[in-house]
């Protein structure tokens, strides 16, 4: 078959591009409006046959176009096709193999999961930085705008990101030297706080460094206690006060919750001994200042704390198991997180200044991540199953949803599975991560963060 004299007998369309941009895949039509091939230039439009197979319809050279072709092809004609434009709603990529004449077998034909965010009915797959790579989406702002987590990029370090949810985009920050790092919290004005490695990549331990960022891509350390080395940001309130813990020693053998005033930069030690042991841990704070977090008291016991005006209340355990951990409170100052159970399992809690009341779970452990204004609860339940399987899910008036079965069919074909729910917003937006399929068929999947508005 001759075809204006690009002759693709042998063509495995592997196709490798610059830019596919002005590509489009609409019904069943592949339409690659710009082919440069051997110095010449062709319109190209392949034909999708269920249900892998690709023909050839026409390949008609072309005069004029633009100096930056949609695909440069290969002498061998070997090239790999991606961000195909369907419907100008979301974007493919195509990898196709030679059959014979100018047919052409699919080895893909799906979703592009890098770059760009791929929307459902109900639930968004907030992509990541770079092809192999991964994403998690740890905190979104109280008012549903900001989301920040993390993602490896193409020099294969995990960075800080924000997605940028209403532009469909993700915008990796410069991280520090170890590429471990991460955003785990964003307020209303976009400020993220965070933490990250600072050591070599091979160094025994790794030191790690709190970080804050308000604008643009680069962070500002928030230097440990002291004569520590070690710090980590995990809250941070809609005023620019951050919280974490660091240690104030130079061996790191200590851990002290911290504030931090992003405006003046001044950091505030809590105090190891705020309940009469001598560790603490913060990780997270709200706009009247009250912290919740975990610390150790005088018999070696580790229970939750709320703290504020310079005193730290301890919040009890389920089952006086003398173990529990406070991760997040709202504006009301109710918190929520886990505590050991009688059963000796995780159990979620919601305590609301008086009692602590356990959240049901699947039959294993359930960990509480966050609750918004209006005690609503995100976190992951693990099922007793023979095969244990973990459930990102929604609590609200008494019961617990299991946000993958929520979900649309259509939705549901996209994902494996959804195994942590990190934040919810005032306004009911949950973040956090799944497992999105790369290759259902052959059950290849990836790490994937997702946004659900309920």
């Amino acid at each position: 078959m001759k075809h204006s004299g690009l002759m693709l007998t042998s063509l495995a369309l592997c196709c490798s591009v610059a830019n596919a941009g002005d590509s489009t895949y609409s019904g069943n039509t592949l339409h690659i409006p710009h082919v440069m091939y051997k110095k010449a230039m062709y319109d190209v439009t392949m034909q999708y046959q269920a249900p892998d197979k690709l023909i050839l319809q026409s390949a008609t050279p072309i005069s004029t176009a633009p100096n930056n072709p949609a695909v440069k092809v290969s002498d061998k004609l070997s090239f790999k096709l991606t961000d195909i434009a369907v419907g100008g709603a979301q974007t493919y990529k195509a990898e196709v193999k030679s059959i014979g004449g100018a047919e052409f077998k699919a080895t893909g034909i799906g979703p592009t999961i890098y770059g760009k965010m791929i929307k459902g009915e109900k639930i968004t797959a907030l992509g990541f930085l770079a092809p192999g790579s991964f994403s998690y989406a740890y905190s979104v702002s109280d008012n549903g705008q900001g989301i920040t987590g993390r993602s490896r990029n193409t020099k294969k370090k995990t960075v800080p990101v924000r997605f940028l949810f209403d532009q469909g985009q993700i915008e990796g920050l410069n991280g520090l030297l170890g590429g471990r790092d991460a955003g785990r919290s964003i307020n209303n004005s976009g400020a993220i706080v965070g933490f990250g490695v600072i050591s070599e990549k091979k160094a025994t331990p790794r030191v790690y460094n709190a970080f804050y960022n308000k604008g643009g891509k680069e962070l500002v350390t928030i230097a440990p206690l002291a004569q520590g080395k070690d710090s980590r940001a995990y809250g941070i309130n809609n005023n620019d006060i951050a919280v974490g813990w660091s240690s104030s020693k130079a061996d790191n053998s200590d851990h002290v919750a911290f504030s931090y005033d992003a405006k003046s930069k001044a950091m505030t030690a809590l105090g190891g001994d705020i309940l009469g042991g001598q560790r603490s841990f913060a990780f997270d704070i709200n706009d009247a200042g009250q912290i919740a977090g975990v610390a150790t008291t005088a018999d070696g016991s580790a229970v939750a704390f709320l703290y504020e005006n310079g005193t730290a209340k301890n919040l009890g355990s389920l089952d006086n198991s003398g173990y529990s951990e406070a991760r997040a409170i709202n504006d009301k100052g109710h918190t929520t997180g886990w505590s050991l159970t009688t059963e000796g399992q995780y159990a979620a809690f919601i305590h609301d200044g008086t009692s602590m009341t356990k959240i049901p779970g699947l039959g294993g452990d359930t960990k509480g991540y966050d609750i918004n204004t209006h005690g609503q609860v995100v976190g992951s339940a693990v099922d007793n199953k023979p095969k244990p399987g973990r459930h990102a899910f929604l609590f609200q008036n008494g019961q617990l949803i299991d946000l993958y079965e929520a979900l649309p069919a259509a939705d549901k074909a996209n994902w494996k599975e959804l195994r942590e729910a990190y934040s919810i917003s005032d306004d009911g937006v949950i973040v956090g991560r799944g497992r999105f399929w790369k290759d259902k068929a052959n059950d290849k999947h990836t790490s994937m963060a997702f946004r659900i508005k309920i």
